[in-house]
């Protein structure tokens, strides 16, 4: 894509330091940079980050006007500075203008079995009534019930199953011996939006899902892709039915998740950390390591690794069993 045909299309972008090359591959974030690429710099958080690289791939970069002098300073290892004077609104603007350039050539009307868009190895089970959509490929010993449907592109590994009536989206890549059950639905939209003048303009998503190996994931069970990188569940993760895991989480190796937990957006889990019933964490927050979280906690701020937490909001699960005992005793206190 062309930078100035991109930029000419946001009235609220103006060029600060003109581009020493107009190629822009595809709009993303500071944790999936490569050459060529955009990238919205909102906030000095975002600009520290990309500061401290140490080592900066050659991008396009978009900033707010408030931090619009202190970018300057990155001249040299940027391609392009641009300041927006409404950051949120400029994403989503963006964001639509990427979405149809990546998802022009998706065809979710006809089975790619029909031209040969499909790959697939002949010791899967396919049952009947399953739609695989074009550059679908099916590894070995997949088994897929009947109702599903897969869209492509999208990669099914190894030995995996998926039972009747699932539904997975473009960008979808599962690994080998995954378990997926009835009504789950993987790489749907994230809930993004950014309000302006009256309206909810729609964050466009279409970073895909990532499922490692050996996953288990429950019946009626949502993972919604990423904005413009991947929401990722790492190898032996299992999660129970009626769980939400929100756009670009990434849930590490052998986490154990409860039925209706709910994660928000760009949530972290650290690996083999396990979550009760109808816990929640907020959005951003980062979960250590081998972490407990209680049935019912509200996990709204980072924990460290080992901790172990109750409650809402979420602490330390000895201070809220103390907590709880004191109130229930000034309950009882008769009044006299």
């Amino acid at each position: 894509m062309n930078l100035d045909e991109i930029l000419k299309s946001e009235k609220n972008i103006e060029v600060l330091i003109p581009a020493k090359s107009k190629e822009v591959t595809f709009l993303t974030d500071l944790d999936h940079l490569t050459d060529n690429a955009l990238v919205i710099l909102g906030d000095k958080k975002f600009l520290s980050k990309f500061s401290s690289l140490k080592s900066k791939p050659k991008v396009h970069v978009i900033v707010n006007e408030k931090i619009a002098t202190e970018a300057k300073s990155l001249e040299n290892d940027i391609l392009s500075l641009s300041v927006s004077k409404n950051v949120p609104l400029t994403i989503s603007l963006l964001s639509k203008i990427f979405f149809d350039q990546k998802t022009k050539s998706l065809n979710h009307w006809h089975d790619g079995r029909q031209n040969g868009s499909v790959s697939l190895d002949p010791s899967s089970f396919i049952a009947q009534g399953v739609h695989l959509g074009h550059d679908v490929v099916i590894e070995a010993n997949v088994k897929i019930h009947s109702g599903c449907v897969i869209e492509g592109p999208c990669t099914i590994g190894e030995g995996s199953e998926l039972f009747a009536n699932v539904t997975v989206y473009p960008f979808t890549s599962i690994g080998k011996n995954v378990r997926i059950h009835s009504g789950t639905v993987i790489g749907a939209d994230g809930f993004g939006y950014n309000f302006d003048s009256g309206i909810h303009h729609k964050i466009w998503h279409f970073g895909g899902v990532t499922i490692g190996h050996n996953v288990e994931i429950g019946a009626n069970s949502c993972v919604d892709q990423g904005t413009f990188s991947p929401t990722t569940i790492g190898d032996g993760t299992k999660v129970d039915n009626h769980v939400q895991i929100a756009h670009n989480c990434k849930i590490g190796r052998g986490v154990i998740i409860c039925g209706h937990v709910a994660f928000g957006g760009s949530a972290v889990i650290g690996d083999f950390t396990v979550l009760g019933g109808k816990a929640a964490v907020g959005n951003g927050v980062i979960v250590g390591k081998a972490c407990q979280v209680a049935g019912n906690a509200m996990v709204n701020s980072d924990i460290e690794d080992s901790s172990v937490v109750a409650g809402h909001p979420a602490r330390p699960l000895k201070e809220w069993l103390r907590g709880v005992a004191w109130l229930r005793q000034q309950s009882l206190k008769s009044k006299g």
